[in-house]
């Protein structure tokens, strides 16, 4: 395991790729939300590992559905929490983003149990770019972002997959298994790394 890790931290020196679509904020990023962005209207739904708050104009459904354009499974288990119509929609979200962020552990080499996150869903990506804003003062439309100090990960309905949620949970997972975080591009490629072998069969039990 750790020979995969310091082989891809390796590769990372020497290829240079971005996604130009989203970002992982870290020691800029503010201890707590601001008091605006935590609206009672949000709905919020707890997983072993994972807190998803969506805004009320989110459909559960369509977030389902969006949530399954790669196919890969983790478990037996997990994929009959996932995939069963017995459970709540809600429920399958859940056991989905939980299964992601396993197979994203899986194929960084990276265990890191204690990791919990939330992750915030905006009906829009313009809803999304007021609350950077708000945050850091930038203008960027990210299509996502993750901040380290919040261990949260924003999105909007407009442009989540399960690939995008992938790079953000990879961002999450490196910054939270390494002492000294990596830097900044070492840990782009390695977020890339798992969006592009995120349906390896190697991975599979």
């Amino acid at each position: 395991m750790k020979t995969r890790i310091v082989l891809l931290i390796m590769m990372a020196g020497f290829v240079l790729q971005g996604c130009g679509v989203s970002a992982a904020f870290a020691s800029d990023a503010p201890e707590t939300e601001p008091a605006a962005v935590r609206a009672p209207a949000w709905l919020e739904y707890e997983g072993s590992r994972i807190t998803l708050l969506c805004s009320p104009e989110v459909s559960m459904r369509r977030l389902e559905g969006r949530l399954r354009s790669r196919w890969f499974t983790v478990s037996a288990a997990e994929r009959d929490l996932s995939t069963n119509p017995a459970y709540s929609v809600e429920q399958r979200v859940l056991a989905r983003l939980e299964s992601i962020l396993l197979r994203v552990e899986q194929v960084l080499g990276m265990d890191v149990p204690s990791l919990r996150l939330k992750i915030k869903v905006y009906m829009t990506r313009d809803a999304l770019s007021v609350e950077c804003m708000r945050m850091y003062g930038t203008a960027e439309r990210y299509r996502s972002f993750y901040v380290r100090a919040l261990e949260t990960i924003y999105t909007s309905m407009q442009d989540v997959t399960d690939s995008q949620i992938a790079h953000e949970m990879a961002h999450a997972v490196i910054d939270d298994y390494f002492k000294v975080i990596p830097p900044e591009r070492t840990a782009e490629f390695l977020a890339t790394y798992v969006d592009s072998h995120l349906e390896d069969r190697e991975w599979d039990e």
